[in-house]
């Protein structure tokens, strides 16, 4: 049979793509393409407060571009906000091992590290992003968070200071300087800081919560009230006793014998004076 002309040449440009697409680099455009994507929806599903589904984009973004650490380090961040540290950990040790050279991958992974009560490890991940990128506020708090639960307080202090130097308003940062002045009791210290937390962020009720504490224990506390002298109990009024019946014929009778004896001795006066 024979072939026009346009369908001959039809012919030849599905031949053509059919070779195109079969070829690697092809491919890998194609997956990475769409991988980013997929990274898309699930940032914006991320924002939207449906986690779920933006896990299952970042899974998919993996798949077609199992080589971008970004994906990686994107989805650990999002388990991270869920509180799924260990996922975390794993999809942040993948970014580090596609990109070593990062300084963020060490830094997330400290955070994860530090939830889970890796204290040692996480320093070491921290020490290293700090090493790749020297005094990152980030990542200053988030060591400073180490040495605090390590009670190594100086140490947490020199971090938040040189973090909150460069970024004066974080809220994190100066509530996480407030807890390590109150862990030291320097509650005059945490007052400020605590204060500048809350007006950086007024829907912050867990500053708000802290504040409160904080000024509880600056209060002064109320003067000791002096015991009242004790009052002696008044006497009990003893009744008088009353007279008996022969009582009262004894006083009569002395009574009587008294008029007797006055008289007497008044008529014995009278009777010298007429003498």
């Amino acid at each position: 049979m024979l072939m026009t002309k346009n369908q001959t040449f039809t012919l030849i440009a599905v031949a053509l793509l059919s070779v195109a697409s079969s070829s690697p680099s092809y491919a890998q455009k194609k997956g990475a393409a769409g991988a980013a994507e997929h990274a898309k929806k699930a940032a914006e599903f991320a924002q939207a407060g449906v986690p779920d589904q933006a896990l299952a984009e970042y899974a998919l973004a993996i798949e077609q571009d199992p080589k971008n650490a970004r994906y990686y380090n994107d989805r650990g961040g999002l388990h991270l906000s869920l509180k799924k540290f260990s996922e975390a950990a794993a999809d942040f040790s993948k970014s580090i091992e596609l990109l070593p050279k990062d300084y963020a991958g060490y830094s997330n992974r400290g955070a994860a590290l530090n939830e889970l009560n890796q204290l040692d490890t996480a320093l070491v991940d921290l020490n290293k992003a700090l090493e790749l990128k020297p005094n990152d506020p980030r990542t200053l708090e988030r060591r400073g968070l180490t040495y605090n639960r390590q009670k190594n307080y100086e140490a947490a202090l020199a971090d938040y200071n040189k973090a909150l130097e460069q970024n004066p308003t974080s809220s994190l940062g100066l509530n996480r300087r407030a807890d390590t002045y109150v862990a030291m009791g320097q509650f005059d210290k945490a007052l400020p800081d605590l204060e500048a937390a809350v007006k950086a962020r007024p829907d912050d009720f867990a500053a708000l919560d802290r504040l409160e504490f904080v000024r509880a224990k600056l209060a002064p506390k109320p003067a000791p009230v002096a015991a009242a002298a004790p009052v002696a109990p008044a006497p009990t009024p003893v009744p008088a006793r009353r007279l008996s019946k022969m009582e009262w014929i004894g006083i009569a009778v002395g009574g009587f014998v008294l008029v007797i004896v006055i008289a007497a001795v008044i008529a014995r006066k009278k009777a010298r004076d007429y003498s």
